[in-house]
């Protein structure tokens, strides 16, 4: 899980700069060819952006907040995913999408020494299209799910 537990007390703006240097980093990394620099930062963006998707729709499906920090954190990257799909957040090629970048970031990492070549500019790009999409289908989620209030 890609947060830390001082996350939630963060103000809005922090939060905001966070993600900007974040996202800069990434394009730095890109320009200077360090792509296993920018494809670390950039999954990490992925994991904090589909937690922060499971916590929204979570809350706007079932009208409360989802599991706390410590247990949130217990919930594996691929189960978080499996439940955003079976929420009807994800449609099935998404998560497939997902969790195939995880196990080809997942292969990369641990082989990393020998495989030093085989982190491409694409990989990197190939996630960045996922945040879009992760951030996309969250919003329009909690959006058709809000609770509103009849007078």
């Amino acid at each position: 899980m890609g947060r830390s537990q001082e996350h939630n007390e963060l103000d809005p703006y922090v939060k905001y700069g966070v993600f900007r240097k974040a996202f800069s980093n990434v394009n730095m990394f890109k320009s200077q060819g360090n792509y296993l620099a920018a494809h670390m930062l950039i999954f990490s963006i992925l994991e904090d952006r589909v937690t922060a998707a499971y916590v929204t729709c979570y809350r706007a499906l079932n009208d409360k907040n989802p599991p706390q920090f410590e247990d949130l954190k217990k919930i594996a990257f691929r189960n978080m995913v499996g439940n955003l799909l079976a929420m009807g957040v994800f449609d099935e090629t998404i998560a497939e999408k997902i969790n195939s970048v995880a196990m080809k970031r997942n292969q990369l990492t641990h082989e990393m020494m020998w495989r030093l070549d085989c982190f491409k500019e694409e990989n990197v790009d190939e996630v960045r299209a996922l945040i879009n999409e992760v951030n996309k289908m969250s919003r329009r989620f909690a959006k058709n799910h809000e609770k509103t209030d009849s007078v």
